[in-house]
């Protein structure tokens, strides 16, 4: 058989397996998804909720995304400062409004999507495709490891926790942490890149302990802020009876285990069911077990929706930024 032959047959296959492995990837999340939707339908049917329906105070519903906001701002300003670190063109306005405008990839199953839009709208400002990458995924996966840290370190503040819970908590820790060390995580970035760089390209950026230590330092300040989210849900719903520190765990636990979930969309379901079996735990200890199933599944997809909209909001208002400066710039 003729190279040329040979080369076409083997990058058939390759597309072959990658469509193969997609379809997988959406039937695994539709199937993970739908089981969870009816988890949630049968909580809500349930009279206990109807009989006395929870206050809402919406008021609270601005603390609700505030603390999203402020939480995903320390985030993206961990990313521009490891831009920074790499000496690229970048300003920080514009590194930030394809932070927010990103956000939008990982509702795609695999949420690469998110790496991608955010290596693309940064291409302009004179990014390194590679480095814009490279330091996006260190940026996701420390916050990610920081969420699960942070977890372990306070999850004794919450007693209410299944022993389960706990140990499914402690295995994914070494799954959230190892990979951020900087001597793995530059050697696994190296293999990961070398396909899609030319021969003479400049070496990928070296991620160093400080950089490491800064990001966990400051990526733990946003999850306290997500905590603090959760926290105002609760109160807008009435409900005080949940501390703040044990909110930061329930968050940090169930956002970390549905982004370890590859094939789901933002976490969709994996996330929503745990923070409701986690709220259910502590709000059964103030009222009757199938009240506080209800009410946990209430807020807990009352939250997914407030932060959906609020991401949809900066986005939105991002994008709308970008234009205009866009259009300054031309005139």
């Amino acid at each position: 058989m003729a190279p040329s032959a040979r080369t076409y047959r083997i990058g058939g296959m390759r597309r072959n397996r990658l469509k193969i492995a997609q379809v997988g990837r959406w039937i695994v999340a539709c199937l993970i998804v739908g089981a969870v939707s009816w988890h949630f339908a049968r909580l809500l049917r349930r009279p206990e909720l109807w009989e006395n329906p929870p206050s809402l105070r919406p008021e609270w519903l601005v603390g609700t995304a505030g603390g999203y906001v402020v939480a995903f701002g320390l985030w993206g300003a961990y990313w521009c400062r490891l831009l920074a670190t790499m000496n690229q063109p970048v300003k920080p306005g514009a590194a930030v409004r394809a932070y927010f405008q990103s956000q939008l990839g990982k509702y795609v199953p695999g949420k690469a999507l998110a790496i991608v839009l955010r290596v693309w709208l940064v291409h302009d400002s004179g990014v390194r495709p590679a480095v814009a990458a490279v330091t996006a995924v260190y940026e996701t996966l420390t916050t990610m490891a920081s969420g699960c840290l942070l977890a372990v370190i306070l999850f004794p503040l919450a007693a209410e926790i299944p022993s389960q819970h706990r140990w499914m908590l402690l295995g994914l820790l070494p799954l959230a942490t190892v990979p951020i060390f900087p001597a793995i995580f530059n050697r696994l970035a190296r293999r990961a890149a070398r396909p899609f760089l030319a021969p003479h390209s400049p070496p990928l950026p070296q991620f160093t302990l400080p950089d490491l230590l800064r990001g966990l330092a400051q990526t733990s300040i946003g999850w306290l802020f997500l905590g603090l989210s959760l926290r105002a849900t609760l109160l807008g719903f009435g409900h005080d009876g949940v501390p703040w520190l044990t909110c930061v765990v329930y968050v940090a636990f169930a956002y970390v285990a549905g982004f370890l979930t590859l094939p789901l969309p933002g976490g969709l379901g994996v996330r929503d069911a745990l923070l409701q079996q986690l709220l259910a735990a502590s709000l059964s200890q103030s009222m009757d077990r199938p009240e506080g199933d209800a009410l946990a599944a209430v807020v807990a997809l009352s939250l997914r929706l407030w932060w959906t909209l609020t991401e949809l909001t900066l986005a939105g208002m991002a994008f709308l930024s970008d234009r205009m400066i866009r259009q300054k710039v031309r005139l």
